[in-house]
């Protein structure tokens, strides 16, 4: 009795095989393969100017331009060359080409990265600017 229970399993089995390989798997070619990702072009143009020091602080005006601003969410501005990765810094508020910023010390010779993040959840690759040295 046992033995026709394996037996019947085993035809089960090997009929749901061969059910598999004369309807077949659906085709490579019936699914995507590709991503259609929307993407936004690398800021260009990017120049960090030095303000003169005042109140203790240093300032530092980040302007840059974008060839087709339609599909960029925003910004991102990231430290260079200080660790293993860039450091994230911040994201400049919503969609401009033109930021200031102050820090407690003098930043010259820094390097910064700025970098569009798409509509799409897509991020360009960073355009570099080194802090100037205050004249």
């Amino acid at each position: 009795m046992r033995r026709r229970f394996m037996i019947k399993q085993i035809a089960t089995v090997l009929a749901l095989g061969a059910l598999l390989v004369v309807l077949g798997c659906p085709k490579h070619e019936d699914f995507p393969t590709q991503l259609s990702l929307v993407q936004a072009p690398a800021p260009t143009d990017f120049v960090i100017n030095a303000l003169p020091f005042t109140s203790g602080t240093y300032d530092y005006d980040l302007t840059w331009t974008v060839s087709d601003p339609t599909h960029v969410d925003r910004f991102r501005l990231y430290l260079l060359g200080t660790g293993l990765q860039p450091e994230l810094l911040f994201e400049p508020p919503g969609n401009k080409y033109a930021f200031s910023f102050s820090l407690p010390f003098n930043a010259a010779g820094l390097q910064f990265g700025l970098s569009t993040v798409s509509t799409g959840a897509v991020e360009s690759s960073a355009t570099v600017a080194i802090v100037p040295s205050l004249q």
